[in-house]
């Protein structure tokens, strides 16, 4: 036999030995990638209904129950699924307590926790924002979102995705907050909504401060109240308020109020749940309308810009040192420098006072009208809005209505 022949069958026939092997291997092993993981190939021990902690320098890290779970070569990164009763500490304190979730990751080396939620069960827990370590769960701030990393290196707690917080008779929604545990402060980001029993606050970022259960809301304050089914909406550049809703409540910068048919603006403002009123100072001016008024940034700009005269002369416009809205009743009392146009009309007091149901201004304490080019004295002003009429009662020539 030719020996160049006898070459080629072997070569041929480890050929086909070889296709035989890979075909054989391809149909004996298995189709899901996953099995290749780094999950897969990494894990070293494995358990079930299993209560799993970590601890540093003697002190408790973190603590879950755990239907089932696994952890990576040298315990790097412990993965643990259904956890139920879980806790997270602080210096050996709790700062998380019942945290309940579908899945949550230990890492060994940065003692990081991460725990995540999906659609059907999100990561639920209690928090202590700093105040209150292990008193009370109802004393604890219930909480709901999608994601909870704590990260003890640098003192933070972030909690993202659809955050709910709950605690006595207030509630916040946001999408992004950031804990610092060091100074017990949790930054809200995104669209933060307070709801609390007299209304809703509306902002673009908070600060709370557990310390003082003070809150800070900035950019984009918007606060509505309705009380006795009167809504009084105030916007401002920012609020300063506490958990306690009795304490009064500071707005600044930029205040626009709507109340019915009242539009008013200020430089700053004070709101009291337990009083039902909203105090007013600063550059005060308001317009009451026959028609119910219509929060514009229009009407803001033209309350406050000193060449907009010609197009509130038709309208009835105070302006004052102070104005006191009532947020039950709808009244409201202005002091200090009042002074009343309608319809080229014009009038000036120590104090005015307008009743809502009858839709009157009435002005007392060194009260006078303007008549052509003089100021009358009276005793009173009685200044219809629906009407557009102003009344002078007890003046010293004689009495009359324009």
């Amino acid at each position: 036999m030719d020996e160049n022949l006898s070459w080629k069958i072997i070569l041929v026939a480890a050929i086909f030995s070889l296709f035989v092997m890979g075909a054989v291997y391809y149909f004996i092993s298995p189709r899901d990638m996953t099995y290749f993981s780094e999950d897969k190939t990494e894990k070293v021990a494995e358990f079930k209904d299993t209560r799993v902690s970590g601890r540093k320098d003697g002190k408790p890290l973190w603590e879950f129950n755990a239907k089932d779970g696994w952890s990576t070569k040298n315990c790097d990164v412990t993965h643990l699924f259904d956890v139920t009763k879980g806790k997270i500490y602080k210096s050996g304190k709790l700062v998380v307590i019942d945290l309940s979730a579908p899945r949550a990751k230990a890492y060994r080396r940065s003692d990081v926790v991460e725990v995540v939620g999906d659609k059907n069960n999100r990561v639920n827990a209690y928090l202590d924002l700093g105040r209150i370590s292990n008193r009370e769960k109802k004393d604890w701030t219930k909480m709901t979102a999608d994601l909870l990393k704590y990260v003890p290196k640098i003192e933070e707690t972030e909690i993202s995705g659809n955050v709910n917080l709950h605690k006595k008779d207030s509630s916040i929604f946001t999408q992004r907050i950031l804990i610092d545990n060091d100074k017990n402060i949790a930054r809200m980001f995104d669209k933060v909504r307070l709801r609390r029993k007299d209304g809703i606050l509306y902002s673009k970022k908070m600060e709370y401060h557990s310390d003082s259960e003070r809150l800070e809301a900035d950019e984009n304050v918007r606060l509505t109240i309705t009380e006795n089914k009167v809504k009084t909406v105030i916007k401002a550049n920012h609020a300063s308020f506490y958990t306690d809703a009795a304490r009064n409540m500071r707005l600044k910068g930029s205040v626009d109020v709507v109340q019915g048919k009242k539009f008013a603006v200020a430089d700053s403002a004070l709101y009291s749940q337990p009083r039902k009123s909203l105090y007013m100072k600063g550059s005060v001016k308001a317009i009451f309308e026959k028609a119910r008024a219509v929060l514009k940034e229009s009407t803001a700009k033209n309350l406050r810009s000193k060449e907009a005269k010609e197009i509130l002369k038709e309208k009835t416009v105070l302006t004052s040192d102070e104005l006191l809205f009532s947020t039950k009743t709808g009244d409201a009392t202005a002091t200090g420098s009042v002074l009343v146009t309608q319809k080229g009309r014009e009038a000036k007091a120590d104090r005015a006072v307008y009743n809502d149901g009858i839709e009157i201004l009435t002005l007392t304490g060194k009260v006078y009208m303007k008549k052509k080019d003089r100021w009358v004295k009276a005793e009173k002003i009685i200044i219809s809005v629906k009407d557009e009429t102003f009344e002078a009662v007890g003046q010293v020539e004689a009495e009359f209505k324009l």
